[in-house]
């Protein structure tokens, strides 16, 4: 059997982890050269694994990635961190659950590595700009939610209170 495998050194952002198996881990990165990928880290949450510390959510990491049939984490180590605050968190699942995977957009990585990244700077780079949005229900001009699930944003007045505490809010 021939099996193609490509090996990649990037810089990334750490967006979120779960568990996967007994031992590894599945790894949402968004890298400064393919963007927004899944990777396994193979035995990751062993007590021996050195790879657990560098991949916590929030953290840069210069990461070393095969790719045979999906991408595996092969060493990572830890550059920088963002501040861990609910606002950070809140981006980086925006981030997570709506940059195309495979797609590097080196305009909203540079915004990730200024620090500047904020929910509407980050709607905005991913194409749900809140300056042209309208409120779903009643067509309101700036609505302040946007709900990731729907993709669509709501006025205070329209969204329903189970909506509320699963939206984004981009406007104080």
């Amino acid at each position: 059997n021939y099996y193609v495998t490509n090996e990649y050194f990037t810089e990334a952002l750490v967006l979120d982890k779960e568990p996967v198996g007994e031992a590894d881990l599945q790894i949402f990165l968004y890298t400064r050269d393919l963007g927004k990928i899944t990777a396994r880290a193979v035995s990751a949450r062993k007590i021996t694994s050195k790879l657990a510390s560098h991949l916590e959510s929030l953290n840069f990491v210069t990461a070393r990635l095969i790719h045979k049939n999906r991408f595996q984490v092969v060493d990572a180590l830890k550059t920088d961190a963002l501040p861990k605050d609910q606002n950070t968190i809140a981006v980086l699942q925006l981030i997570k659950e709506l940059a195309a995977e495979g797609q590097p957009d080196y305009d909203l990585w540079n915004l990730i590595k200024s620090g500047q990244l904020n929910g509407e700077v980050a709607l905005a780079a991913l194409g749900f700009d809140s300056r042209f949005a309208v409120c779903e229900s009643c067509g309101t001009q700036k609505p302040g939610h946007f709900l990731i699930k729907q993709l669509e944003y709501f006025c205070s007045s329209c969204l329903d209170p189970i909506n509320r505490q699963n939206s984004f809010r981009v406007v104080a």
